[in-house]
């Protein structure tokens, strides 16, 4: 038979030792605190570095579209245009008229593959074509003909900052090159 003592040692939670291990609600809770003071003396100083970040983003989706653009026109054999809008900061492929249109068809009556828009408080600040013009306002249609041959120019971005980078695309080459903007022109030979 059992005393009351031994019954109470072996059945009662009380006495026993918790082996669980973990955080307390309250040390979470300091610790969440602590992050949230770090975090808010570190984010406004990283918001510095967005407009930069923007910017190059901008940078890559016009060199991508262009690249795109004229592998489309290699490779089928047909004429795309790149179409920037300067005051909407827009570029856009447009497509070659299908096989049963009218071959010389006006490229303002054509398909289009919908346009594309900078980030905000980027702009799409001058068009620098290899003949020397350039152009800073308005729609400007790059031609990448099906042998690619044509269509060699620059684009120039500039975010609120000011800062700018030029999307250089050689037509012949196939080629895309990101430089400084400030001074971008097209190379002299």
């Amino acid at each position: 038979m059992r005393t009351s003592t031994q019954t109470e040692s072996v059945t009662s939670p009380m006495k026993r030792r918790s082996t669980d291990s973990g955080f307390t609600l309250i040390e979470l809770i300091v610790v969440i605190t602590i992050l949230a003071v770090l975090a808010s003396y570190t984010l406004p100083n990283l918001d510095n570095f967005s407009p930069k970040y923007r910017l190059r983003s901008a940078a890559r989706t016009v060199g991508q579209t262009v690249g795109w653009a004229r592998s489309l026109g290699g490779g089928l054999g047909k004429e795309y245009v790149v179409r920037y809008n300067l005051d909407e900061n827009t570029i856009t492929i447009i497509l070659p008229p299908a096989d049963d249109e009218d071959p010389d068809l006006d490229i303002d009556s054509r398909e289009d593959l919908g346009a594309e828009s900078m980030p905000i408080g980027i702009e799409i600040d001058r068009i620098l074509h290899a003949d020397g013009d350039k152009d800073e306002f308005g729609i400007v249609d790059i031609i990448l003909d099906e042998y690619g041959s044509s269509g060699t120019h620059i684009a120039v971005l500039t975010n609120e900052n000011e800062a700018s980078i030029a999307v250089s695309f050689r037509a012949i080459l196939g080629t895309v090159e990101y430089l400084p903007g400030a001074d971008a022109e097209i190379p002299r030979w």
